[in-house]
């Protein structure tokens, strides 16, 4: 038996057509139907029943069964081909959300420079979301991750150096920078201009809508932090971002939510679980840990 045999027999688990699996793997109707017989002989037991005067396909109780584990083999060979790939070369990627490069880069670039790995790092930026599926998949070596609330990724390692609160944030002149804090109820009057979809950010705007019953208008969204920060400099809308995202060369106020039990931006350092790390991946993982 082979995985090849696994990935056929899942294709056809899936659209149930001998003639199309073959078309999508680029082979012939045969190949297809041997695979199958293959996999029959060797489990000694049907795994589709093929209905000759109706030409329909029926997966079996063990067919399903197969059908379960014959994903989980695939994925697993899939994220190894991934990961040997990545081992083949030079460059550690790390993942790192904008909002915590900005914030995290010049520390650890420091670092790397002492141990002399500057030039064996590359980072790939996006939100914490997308980053996610990249470090999952076996694209990314590494990664620092924002999530709203503690991350429960049961097929990652993940270890939390951090977490920050929510914060609406305004110009210098607006009437809410002059508030020590607001509760998000207030905010139904205000048009937001917000971080789009990857970034932890919206499922955090949208927990506090929920919870407050609040539907404010959100006029425009960015996956660019910079020019969100300067819509909200330009009295485009009002932001809402975690702390940390603020500097002092931002000219810009952020003003606490006062909301109970509301959720918290935490960062944490995520590699794969059973994933083998080479020793510059640890000492970049160490760095991560202590920044």
């Amino acid at each position: 038996m082979n995985t090849r045999d696994l990935e056929y027999f899942a294709k056809l688990v899936e659209i149930k057509n001998f003639s199309q699996v073959a078309d999508e793997f680029s082979v012939t109707q045969p190949t297809i139907t041997m695979s199958l017989k293959r996999l029959e002989d060797h489990f000694g037991i049907q795994l589709i029943h093929r209905d000759q005067s109706h030409g329909q396909l029926t997966v079996t109780t063990a067919g399903k069964q197969l059908n379960a584990r014959a994903k989980v083999i695939i994925e697993q060979m899939q994220l190894a081909e991934a990961e040997l790939a990545r081992t083949r070369q030079s460059k550690i990627k790390i993942g790192l959300p904008p909002i915590l490069g900005n914030n995290y880069l010049p520390q650890i670039a420091s670092e790397l420079i002492k141990h002399g790995l500057m030039n064996n790092v590359e980072t790939v930026e996006s939100g914490s979301d997308d980053l996610l599926e990249q470090i999952m998949s076996g694209k990314l070596d590494i990664a620092l991750l924002g999530s709203v609330g503690p991350m429960n990724e049961t097929n990652m390692d993940v270890t939390q150096i951090g977490s920050y609160p929510f914060t609406i944030v305004t110009p210098p002149e607006h009437r809410l920078a002059q508030c020590d804090h607001v509760a998000f109820n207030e905010l139904g009057n205000d048009a937001f201009v917000l971080l789009s979809a990857g970034f932890v950010h919206v499922k955090a705007f949208e927990w506090f809508k929920k919870e407050s019953q609040t539907e404010p208008e959100v006029i425009y969204r960015t996956p660019d932090v910079s020019i969100l920060k300067k819509m909200i400099t330009q009295h485009v809308g009002i932001g809402f971002l975690t702390n940390i995202a603020i500097t002092d060369e931002d000219n810009l106020v952020a003003t606490r939510i006062t909301d109970a039990d509301q959720p918290l931006f935490t960062i944490s350092v995520v590699t794969r679980k059973n994933q083998i790390l080479t020793p510059e991946m640890k000492i970049v993982k160490e760095i991560l840990l202590q920044n």
